[in-house]
C-alpha cells in the first residue's frame, strides 16, 4: 500500500524493529474514528491509514509495566506473516500515542458471529436443517483447518498464544478466520525458565507467578493451567478445541454456572478425572 517508513525505524526504545512495517507515523497520515471493541486493556477504533480503512488498536497505558508489555506485543507481531494470523500494518510506538494499526475484518469476530447475529440458523424444516447443517459443516471445517494452520504457525516459531478463544478470532468478508490479540502470548522457552517449585508447594500462586501464568479465558483454559502448570503449545490446543466445540454446536460451555461455579466445577473435573461434557 506504499505507506512511507521514516527512518529509523525502531520504537521509542530502539528494541522493536521491521522492515516492512512503519513503527512511527506522522499524525497526518492517520485518523482515528469511532470505537468499535472495548476490553480491559485496551480499545480498538475503525480508523483509516493514508486513505485505507484500519482498526486501531489502542492498549491503555497506566503503569510503566504496561508499556513494557506494549513493546513485547509489538515484537512478537513484527515476526509475524501468515495469512491466517491478522495483519499489523503499522504502528505508533512513541508517546504520546501508542497505537497498532490492523486490516479491517468487516464480518467482526467469530463470538460476535456466533452469539450476536446468530450465524449458526435453527430450521424447524427437517430437510432444510440437514441441507444447512451439510453448508455450515464445511464452512466449519474450513475455518478450523484455517485456524489450525495458524496455531501450527505460531507453534512451529516456539510462540504460545494463551487465549485461543472465539472473540480473538476475527472474520473476514469472505468468512475467513484471522487469530488476533497476542497480548497474552509468551515464547516458550521464556515461559520454561519460570520456577514454579514455591507454586506448586505452597497449594496457591504466588502474586508474580499467578499474574504471568494463570491468564486467559476461564472456560477456554486448559485443565493444566488449573493444575499449576506451564502453558504449552498443548494448552492453546485444548482451547482451539473448545472454541471449535462452540462453533460446531453454538453453545458456549459452562454459561448456565456463575463464573465461582464454572471454576469449581472445571477444577473438580479435572481433579478427579471426570468427562466434561458439553
Amino acid at each position: 500500500m506504499g505507506i512511507e517508513i521514516l527512518e529509523p525505524n525502531t520504537c521509542i526504545r530502539g528494541c522493536c524493529t521491521s522492515p516492512s512495517i512503519p513503527l512511527h507515523l506522522p499524525p497526518a497520515s492517520y485518523t482515528v474514528l469511532s470505537p468499535i471493541a472495548r476490553g480491559a486493556e485496551s480499545v480498538v477504533y475503525e480508523g483509516t491509514l493514508d486513505g485505507m480503512r484500519v482498526a486501531v488498536k489502542k492498549p491503555i497505558l497506566s503503569t510503566s509495566e504496561d508499556i513494557n508489555k506494549f513493546h513485547k506485543e509489538l515484537q512478537l507481531l513484527c515476526k509475524l506473516d501468515h495469512p491466517g494470523i491478522a495483519t499489523l500494518i503499522a504502528a505508533h510506538a512513541k508517546p504520546p500515542n501508542y497505537m497498532f494499526f490492523f486490516k479491517l475484518y468487516e464480518s467482526q469476530n467469530l463470538s460476535q458471529k456466533l452469539h450476536v447475529e446468530e450465524w449458526i440458523p435453527t430450521l424447524n424444516d427437517a430437510l432444510m436443517m440437514a441441507m444447512q447443517l451439510g453448508i455450515v459443516v464445511i464452512l466449519s471445517i474450513l475455518i478450523d483447518n484455517y485456524l489450525a494452520r495458524a496455531l501450527q504457525y505460531l507453534h512451529n516459531l516456539g510462540i504460545v498464544h494463551r487465549d485461543v478463544k472465539p472473540a480473538n478470532i476475527l472474520l473476514d468478508k469472505s468468512l475467513c478466520p484471522h487469530l488476533t490479540d497476542f497480548g497474552l502470548a509468551e515464547y516458550k522457552n521464556d515461559l520454561k525458565g519460570v520456577s514454579i517449585q514455591n507454586w506448586k508447594s505452597s497449594g496457591k500462586p504466588t502474586g508474580g507467578f499467578h499474574k504471568k501464568n494463570m491468564v486467559g479465558t476461564l472456560i477456554y483454559m486448559a485443565p493444566e493451567i488449573l493444575r499449576k502448570e506451564l502453558h504449552t503449545e498443548k494448552s492453546d490446543v485444548y482451547s482451539f478445541g473448545i472454541s471449535i466445540n462452540e462453533l460446531l454446536t453454538g453453545v458456549v460451555p459452562y454459561t448456565d454456572l456463575r463464573t465461582e461455579a464454572q471454576y469449581y466445577k472445571f477444577y473438580n473435573e479435572v481433579k478427579y478425572g471426570c468427562y466434561i461434557c458439553f
